[in-house]
């Protein structure tokens, strides 16, 4: 996704085979969401086929047609659904009542790795994708720009709060730190056969945010 998606903090870590199947209960365009969901999150976009995602919600594929023109058309609802949670992390320790912001931070970019690596499948597919279809580019810029924008609020934040450097470019700085943070994630979670250790991305990326908006005495003494 190179950049444009956004560490800013993600719902639960769900591999395939924990995410829930589609509700019988449900409408039948809600189970051919959820099972679109499910079978993009676990086969690449190329092999996945119209009747497998119909026979997994328990409907025809004249139903299907009756709600989606096309396996880009429901691919579009998978793919807002994994930028979502590539955008909705949780990003504040609920153990860090001091709210000391290297926690905070380590916490965000540990969740933000986790839904990488828990997307991955469906992260490559949007990457296929995203150059011949609209509006997944659209919802995948837009995805960078709202996470962007996010943490530039954190750093006017900290600013604000006199805890971070005054003379640090909110914007340019969120930037450049997003883009750095979401290429290291795919190169390194989304992309390799075996992913890198989570842990370990996290204690090379957390100091490298801290110094770029400095935060420097709150790191923790080597």
């Amino acid at each position: 996704m190179s950049a444009d998606a956004a560490p800013e903090g993600i719902r639960e870590l769900r591999g395939p085979a924990d995410r829930a199947p589609a509700s019988r209960g449900r409408s039948n365009r809600e189970a051919l969401e959820d099972a679109a969901w499910e079978v993009f999150s676990e086969q690449p976009y190329a092999d996945v086929r119209i009747a497998e995602v119909a026979a997994r919600a328990g409907v025809s594929m004249g139903t299907f047609y009756s709600y989606f023109d096309s396996k880009e058309s429901v691919f579009r609802i998978a793919a807002g659904r994994a930028l979502d949670e590539l955008y909705s992390y949780p990003r504040q320790d609920p153990d860090n009542p001091q709210r000391n912001p290297i926690r905070d931070l380590s916490y965000s970019i540990l969740n933000y790795f986790r839904v990488c690596l828990g997307n991955r499948i469906i992260a490559r597919s949007i990457e296929q994708v995203w150059s011949q279809d609209d509006g997944v580019r659209r919802n995948r810029r837009g995805t960078l720009m709202r996470g962007a924008k996010r943490l530039e609020r954190w750093i006017i934040d900290l600013q604000d709060k006199g805890i971070c450097d005054p003379s640090v470019n909110p914007w340019l700085t969120a930037l450049a730190l997003q883009s750095m943070t979401v290429q290291l994630a795919y190169d390194q979670l989304v992309y390799r056969e075996q992913p890198q250790d989570v842990d370990a991305l996290v204690e090379a990326v957390v100091p490298i945010w801290a110094k770029a908006v400095g935060l420097y005495r709150w790191l923790p003494k080597s």
